[in-house]
């Protein structure tokens, strides 16, 4: 040994001293225990025994036991495997990380087929606009027809129907039946093509050859009253009940209204009423107010006042002049319920205010009391939604 001042060895009694390499054991085992205990203090309180079993552990280790428990032994050996397989560039990395580029598995952006279709039924026009022009330079061909139907209603880009019609024409030609219904209107109303009823008409047949309903039902008038092609009663009625099964309300009230026609030598008019139900039920106004009128006379169905003025009042309620005159009416003689002057009135003065004249209801209106004519008119000015 050396003093600190000079290389001058010290003498050491004999029996103090001790073995180099046993020495070294006392240090390695005080240092391991210091780490150990700072370990504990630091670690929560659950972790306590496991670092109680680490300590012991950490001593046998120091202590250079040469008898390790076959637990382990096991363990160490599970150990040497699982750092051989790490070290092993060979070998697959560990099954919890799917894409070594990503070991956080963060998600990332997938452009799928139906991602610019989903943004624009939410309404990002924008962001449908980008993905579909992604898409349909990919050839994704329903893309196709969405750029066509953004370019037609300038649904956030300017509306362009030239555009549109490039972009209906490109998916229609690969078989879309979607892009050949809009492709035919658009030659139907020469917008973006110089119009051509021909043309039109082809692409309506091949929609409605694919099921679509819209162009069945366009088809469906063409053939019922013969334009552009010959007239062929019985090919009109098949094409109208397609779309009708299909929830178009505007077929459905075609055919509400063609059984009870004197296109048929003998009305059905079971079947008129059981249409002109469905296209009432669709919010179809006409169907609305006529359905009604139906149930108000027992026509096709039994006759139920009350129904009839739910009905009736609906198609009022929302616009139908013609509701409003006839729901006046019915509110003024009662009909199943007792009379609804100030009502009645209030409906005759919405319908006249647009326009419709009623002699019957004018001369009821005159004779009313002042107040009521007074209530009415006030009531009418607090319903802002007409």
């Amino acid at each position: 040994m050396f003093s600190s001042n000079d290389r001058t060895p010290v003498a050491i009694p004999q029996q103090h001293a001790r073995p180099f390499r046993h020495r070294l054991k006392d240090w390695r085992l005080g240092l391991c225990l210091a780490v150990t205990w700072t370990v504990l203090l630091a670690a929560p309180l659950g972790t306590a025994p496991a670092m109680a079993q680490a300590q012991k552990q950490t001593a046998d280790s120091a202590s250079g036991s040469s008898n390790p428990s076959p637990e382990n032994t096991e363990t160490d050996a599970a150990a040497d495997d699982n750092a051989d397989a790490t070290t092993d560039p060979t070998l697959s990395p560990p099954a919890s990380i799917t894409d070594p580029s990503n070991p956080f598995d963060v998600p990332r952006f997938v452009l799928k087929s139906t991602s610019a279709y989903s943004a624009y039924q939410r309404g990002f026009y924008l962001t449908a606009f980008a993905l579909a022009t992604k898409l349909a330079g990919l050839g994704d061909v329903p893309s196709q027809t969405l750029l066509g139907n953004l370019y037609l209603d300038g649904s956030g880009i300017p509306q362009d129907f030239k555009e549109a019609a490039n972009w209906f024409a490109l998916a229609a030609d690969q078989g879309d039946r979607e892009a050949q219904f809009s492709l035919g209107m658009l030659y139907a109303r020469g917008q973006g093509v110089d119009k051509d009823l021909q043309k039109a008409l082809g692409w309506f047949e091949k929609a409605a050859a694919q099921n679509q309903k819209n162009a069945q039902f366009n088809l469906g008038l063409l053939y019922l009253h013969g334009q552009l092609v010959e007239q062929d009663t019985t090919k009109a009625l098949d094409l109208l009940t397609k779309a009708a099964n299909q929830g178009v309300a505007e077929a459905q009230y075609t055919l509400a209204n063609l059984y009870q026609s004197d296109y048929f030598p003998t009305p059905n008019v079971d079947q008129a009423a059981y249409w002109m139900q469905q296209a009432a039920q669709n919010g179809f106004l006409d169907a609305q107010l006529e359905y009604g009128l139906m149930l108000f006379q027992g026509k096709g169905v039994a006759q139920d006042f009350a129904a009839a003025r739910a009905w009736i009042k609906q198609a009022a309620d929302a616009g139908s002049i013609l509701a409003q005159n006839r729901l006046a009416r019915i509110l003024a003689r009662g009909y199943g319920e007792p009379p609804a002057p100030v009502d009645a009135a209030k409906y005759y003065l919405l319908s006249k205010r647009a326009g419709k004249t009623d002699d019957w209801l004018e001369k009821f209106f005159k004779e009313l009391p002042d107040a009521e004519k007074q209530l009415a008119i006030k009531e009418l000015g607090s319903r802002t939604f007409w």
